[in-house]
Formats: C-alpha cells, structure tokens, sequence
C-alpha cells in the first residue's frame, strides 16, 4: 500500500470517526493563558538551566495570540467575495482549493 493511500485511510478513518461523535486526530482543546511565572511543563530538560517560565501576555510577540484561533474553512470562504477579502484570506482560499484538486485528481486516478 502506498504513502499517500495510507494517509487517504487515516483522513477517511478521522473523519468517520468525527461524524459518529468520537474524538478525532483534527480536533483540539482549547488552553486559555497561563498565569505569568508558571513553570512550563517540557523545557525543563537541560541540567544546570533554571526551568522556563511563562511571562506576561504583553511581554510575546502579537502573532502569539493568534495561535490558538482557527483558520476559516473552505466552506466560509466560498461564501465571501473573495476578490474584496484580505490577502490572508485570499491565500488560504487559494491553498484549500488546490488542496481540494489535488485530492480529487488523486481519487480519480486511484491513488
């Protein structure tokens, strides 16, 4: 069985899984900020190296923040004017839909 049609049946798997209500591979749990002087949990690997602690939110760069913040979908992107979206949007709604061909030109051909 090849690469791609290994990774075909996992996204198949996922998402059959999510539709029955089970937890899947594509969804995450929402964190909310630690507290500033928090010990972080896996930095702490080095010897003689005092553990990483968080800081205050102010103190990390902007795009931090927007780590945890989903992208749009697909769906929510075909639904806008895309030609008056931001250029963030347009280059999401550029990749999804090559993504889209690319899966569907791999199904016809049977990969």
């Amino acid at each position: 069985m090849s690469m791609s049609a290994r990774n075909t049946q996992r996204i198949v798997k996922a998402a059959l899984s999510h539709n029955q209500g089970t937890r899947s591979i594509f969804t995450t749990t929402s964190k909310k900020a630690m507290k500033p002087g928090t010990p972080i949990a896996g930095l702490d690997f080095l010897k003689n190296v005092d553990a990483a602690v968080s800081k205050e939110r102010t103190e990390y760069p902007d795009w931090v923040n927007n780590l945890g913040t989903a992208d749009k979908s697909l769906a929510v992107l075909k639904k806008m004017d895309i030609f008056h979206a931001d250029q963030t949007d347009q280059m999401r709604y550029l990749k999804l839909t090559r993504r889209l061909d690319i899966k569907n030109k791999n199904i016809d051909a049977g990969l």
